[in-house]
């Protein structure tokens, strides 16, 4: 049963994009959570790790300074590196990440987001010290996920709120707030994670 049930949501998640509510539309509930948490306004530099296509990143870059998109996979780096010179988008940096580290420089972002992307992660403690120092003091991490099915603990298919606050906290940031009617919601749920870089 418990194959079965995997393989009926490995068809639904293939990339967590093909469950509803799980793609980012600019012009969809989730943004303006999304403008909240990271306080956006044109004076900070954000990240967002894990860009996939870029739709979030587009819509970071018409109301930050700066973003900087990074992207694991080869050729989803180069069509984001494609989108951003066909978009004319300036204010964009495009950078290639690592299993264990997120590429981006030391201190160079006020606020940092991961959409749909920590339940992948190899190596949590390694990203999650690369976004510490890649956080400018006082710095914001949002972590935007879902639980996984009640019989996994993390994977492909989710990970839970408690553990990413365990493996976030342990690298030294410090959980703000915890939202647990994130919306974008797919069949499980969903939730954002907010943590800030020590002062």
């Amino acid at each position: 049963m418990r194959t079965v049930v995997a393989i009926a949501l490995s068809a639904l998640c293939a990339g967590c994009g093909n469950w509803s509510g799980f793609g980012f539309r600019a012009e969809g509930r989730e943004m303006p959570q999304i403008r909240e948490v990271l306080a956006l306004d044109k004076r900070r530099v954000v990240a967002d790790v894990g860009a996939g296509k870029g739709e979030l990143t587009f819509a970071l870059a018409k109301e930050a300074a700066h973003v900087y998109a990074t992207e694991i996979d080869a050729q989803r780096l180069r069509r984001l590196r494609e989108s951003v010179a066909d978009g004319g988008l300036e204010n964009v940096t495009v950078i290639e990440a690592h299993g264990s580290k997120s590429g981006l420089p030391p201190e160079c972002c006020d606020a940092i987001v991961l959409r749909r992307v920590y339940h992948h992660l190899s190596d949590p403690a390694a990203l999650n010290a690369s976004l510490l120092r890649s956080l400018r003091p006082g710095g914001v991490l949002a972590v935007i996920d879902f639980p996984p099915p009640f019989f996994l603990d993390r994977g492909r298919f989710g990970v839970p709120a408690e553990s990413v606050i365990r493996e976030a906290t342990a690298s030294g940031l410090q959980l703000l707030r915890r939202i647990d009617d994130w919306p974008g919601r797919g069949p499980l749920g969903s939730y954002c994670l907010v943590f800030r870089a020590p002062s």
